[in-house]
């Protein structure tokens, strides 16, 4: 998460900060899954050498590694921080997007099918020129989403302007 604090002002404070829920690993599992299963069949039905078949163990094994990098560089780079006066968002895993929405923002969530269960979802924001983004698999969405509404509504009365 030290993309997202790079870009904290002097004197900002998080007031919450989030990342991506486990998951999001949920698509590498199950290639690694798919990959399991070949590799099993492969070996099960064929009388190959045990060379052959430790050979096809260990290819697929790194197919499912280097299936996983992507979700796993994700997971470790996206970040979602709420300050006093706005959210920062760093997401990506190779090519990183930045964004930072001063408050109010408008910010919603989607929990899907499992969010409310396992306490992630989608969030959805509106930049001020009213471009959507959105980053899926946020851990705590509801929570970040509540906490920056109360936090919208208090800017104002604090006379803190938009930055």
């Amino acid at each position: 998460m030290q993309g997202a604090e790079a870009h904290l002002e002097p004197g900002e404070r998080v007031l919450f900060r989030t990342g991506l829920h486990p998951v999001a690993f949920s698509g590498a599992v199950g290639m690694a899954l798919s990959v399991a299963l070949v590799v099993l069949l492969l070996i099960r039905h064929n009388d190959l050498p045990v060379a052959t078949e430790l050979q096809i163990a260990l290819v697929g094994g790194l197919v499912a590694l280097f299936g996983a990098v992507p979700a796993f560089l994700r997971w470790r780079r996206t970040a979602l921080l709420l300050t006093e006066r706005r959210l920062l968002v760093t997401a990506g895993a190779f090519r990183r997007r930045e964004l930072a929405l001063p408050l109010p923002a408008v910010v919603e969530q989607e929990p899907g099918l499992s969010g409310k269960l396992l306490d992630h979802g989608t969030v959805v924001m509106t930049a001020p020129d009213g471009h959507l983004s959105s980053v899926a698999h946020v851990a705590h969405a509801h929570e970040l989403v509540e906490r920056t509404r109360t936090q919208a509504r208090r800017a104002p009365r604090r006379g803190m302007a938009p930055a």
